[in-house]
């Protein structure tokens, strides 16, 4: 070899060289680069969703506070001082104090600020020509709800103060406001521990809640608060917000930070391009084989992450709420080999009301998973805003449209369940049809159907689109199935799908053989599907995530108890009562709850009624008497309870009279207990106390004596 030669040689081994040195620099640096923006982007998703949650715990502390100080509004209205504007801004003030809000403000029905805590207001401020944060509470003078405000500046005296209001039912409302110490102290234990479990990626990183002063309140791990907040160092991602007042610190290890790869590997891809021309086949294999094994590390790297994103994204308790009986709910996800955006959630919307849906994402790995967690939060966001169905969907519509450039859409089927009354609001956007399992069989025999209704179109496709919300009536023991097409479209060795047909027969069927809905805190019924859905495809690999959602109602037998003063008026508004409770020949509602009862009973109970409650009025030399109204609890029927605090008088201690006597003959009273005793079922009595308790239970099938 010549000296040219090998100079040359030097030259091109130099070269590979260079370009290796410099293909690892720029890749390194991207990889930083991209890495930071992909972290940023899960900062804001995770964020997003522990603020709903931080702000629900918040608000609800203030909302009983603002209750409590409601209440104790109609008292301090009876004194003296009431409006004696300075005596009032003093006795508010401890009352301030005692409540352990900074502000209390008073507006009457026309919107002025009528009592405060600070003087200088009194009198001074109207909510309906106000500007800024306060206009808004000009809403509740129309509309009888709550309403709530993040921590903002007060435009007034220039601090930052979150607000929350409630309306008065004669009109105005009470707000109360605290300043950022306070709503840290106020709603402490309210959030201490809510991050239990909520590990962002990985068992190293999570979300941290802390006091002003970097105490701990809560910890991914339980038992681990009260300690001192202390940054985790430079192998952790770690990015600090304030969330109505606290300090939440996310942490993300960086050993397991993916990021997307498209720019990085045509970066490469041209680096080692040049590299091969400089150098030999040799070399150009030995990178080739280095940049496929580099890939197949990070797709497994990134569906790791987008596996850990999905399973942290989705409740997994079951029951959910465990003193909750009106309703059983149960969901569960068996994912494919690459990780889709399949995901479900639930949550009460308002008191009464319970959202409930089921969604799949378009894309996969990472950005499907991401724009699951932002679909998800969007919904939750805008639905625990106190929206309507169906605005709720367009609002999350607008919001996933928006800067949506890799085109992803997420099907999804939304349901709003009104606990009081069993009636399902739904939206369907470009969702499978949910199965309704009837609580007893149809008069053609059959307990399932498919809901079928026109679906709107898919979230995050078009900006502007409004979704129609349509209602269903559950009875108790009725349930809704909800799935995803992982479910359906899973084919066999044939390349046959397993269908809607095949699913509706097989939940048939385990019905009819007794397959009960739910098992424990887990659903038979889901697991039997599932079971079914791999037997279909044994052989074939799992196509989709497949997903699975069943809830079911179960009604409600509450009763109403109200006291009534001794006199004529009383009966009157007894007799009220008991139509107001039974729904005045159908079943009505009591206390927002379904009616009890039955409608051909009550002109039997307002016999009953009356002549007990007039015994009472003439006889008893009692100050007060009450009526209580509740369902029987095995049978269809409805029991009264009549208790006073008068002199003891057992009513059915007395000898019935004998009706085969003429009324000339027959002593004077008796009648009347004796046709109540003729009307109900059941009646007895007993001394509990200072009461007369006297119990009339009357059945669907009539009297039984």
């Amino acid at each position: 070899m010549t000296s040219a030669q090998k100079k040359l040689s030097w030259r091109l081994v130099g070269a590979v060289a260079g370009a290796f040195v410099a293909s690892l620099f720029l890749t390194w640096l991207l990889h930083e680069h991209m890495t930071k923006r992909d972290m940023h982007r899960l900062f804001d998703n995770v964020f997003n969703d522990v603020a709903v949650d931080i702000r629900e715990r918040v608000d609800g502390r203030m909302f009983r506070q603002a209750m409590a100080l409601r209440d104790k509004i109609y008292e301090m209205r009876e004194e003296a001082w009431w409006n004696d504007p300075d005596e009032s801004c003093r006795r508010l003030r401890a009352l301030a104090d005692d409540l352990r809000v900074d502000e209390i403000t008073i507006a009457d029905a026309d919107g002025t600020l009528s009592h405060s805590a600070r003087r200088s207001s009194v009198g001074a401020f109207n909510f309906r020509t106000a500007t800024g944060q306060a206009r808004e509470f000009a809403a509740l003078l129309d509309d009888k709800y709550e309403l709530s405000q993040p921590l903002l500046p007060n435009t007034l005296y220039g601090e930052m103060v979150k607000y929350v209001g409630v309306w008065m039912p004669d009109g105005g409302f009470v707000q109360v406001g605290a300043q950022e110490p306070t709503v840290r102290h106020l709603a402490r234990t309210a959030v201490t521990g809510l991050t239990h479990g909520w590990h962002v990626t990985g068992d190293d990183g999570g979300i941290y809640i802390t006091t002003g002063n970097g105490t701990i309140i809560s910890h991914p791990e339980a038992g681990h608060e009260g300690g001192q907040w202390q940054d985790p160092g430079k192998d952790f991602y770690c990015e600090k917000r304030m969330i109505e007042g606290f300090p939440v610190y996310i942490v993300i290890p960086r050993h397991t930070a993916v990021v997307e790869r498209r720019v990085l590997v045509a970066t490469s891809a041209f680096l080692n391009g040049m590299a091969l021309i400089l150098a030999s086949i040799l070399v150009g294999i030995v990178i080739t084989g280095y940049v496929k094994d580099h890939l197949a590390a990070q797709r497994a790297k990134e569906m790791t992450m987008a596996a850990d994103i999905q399973e942290s994204a989705i409740p997994r308790t079951f029951p959910p709420f465990s003193d909750e009986r009106r309703m059983d709910i149960f969901a569960d996800m068996d994912p494919a080999k690459d990780v889709g955006g399949d995901f479900y959630d639930f949550f009460f919307s308002a008191p009464n009301k319970f959202t409930f849906l089921i969604a799949d994402v378009s894309g996969k790995g990472v950005p499907g998973a991401l724009f699951m967690m932002r679909a998800k939060a969007s919904i939750k966001g805008i639905s625990q805003a106190g929206r309507q169905l169906a605005d709720v969907v367009a609002e999350a519509n607008e919001s996933l449209s928006r800067d949506n450039g890799a085109n992803m859409f997420v099907t999804a089927w939304v349901g709003e369940l009104d606990l009081e009354t069993g009636v399902v609001s739904f939206v369907n956007a470009g969702h499978n049809p949910p199965i309704l399992i009837s609580g007893k069989p149809g008069a053609d025999g059959r307990r399932t159907s498919y809901l079928r209704t026109k679906p709107g179109l898919v979230l995050g496709m078009m900006p502007g689109m409004k979704y129609r919300c349509e209602t269903l009536q559950l009875s108790p023991g009725d349930a809704i199935y909800l799935y995803t097409d992982g479910i359906t479209e899973q084919p066999d060795a044939k390349n046959e799908l397993f269908g809607e047909e095949r699913l509706e027969s097989a939940i048939a069927g385990m019905i009819a053989n007794g397959m009960p809905l739910f098992d424990g805190a887990r659903s038979g019924l889901l697991s039997a599907i599932m079971a079914c859905v791999e037997a279909h495809g044994l052989g074939v690999e799992q196509a989709d995530d497949c997903t699975q959602l069943i809830i079911r109602f179960n009604g409600s037998r509450r009763g109403a108890t109200r006291t009534f003063p001794p006199t004529q008026d009383g009966i009157a508004d007894a007799s009220d009562f008991l139509d107001e409770v039974m729904g005045n020949g159908e079943r009505g509602t009591v206390n927002g709850e379904q009616g009890i009862g039955n409608g051909k009973q009550l002109p039997q109970l307002h016999i009953i009624l009356d002549e007990i409650c007039s015994n009472i009025v003439k006889h008893s030399g009692a100050t007060e008497f009450s009526v209580e109204i509740g369902q029987l609890e095995n049978q269809d029927g409805v029991k009264i309870v009549f208790s006073d605090n008068g002199t003891p008088y057992d009513p059915l201690a007395h000898t019935d009279p004998d009706t085969s006597l003429g009324a000339a003959e027959r002593p004077i009273g008796g009648l009347g207990i004796l046709m109540v005793k003729k009307m109900s079922s059941s009646i007895s009595y007993s001394r509990t106390g200072d009461r007369n308790v006297l119990t009339v239970e009357l059945a669907s099938g009539g009297a039984g004596k």
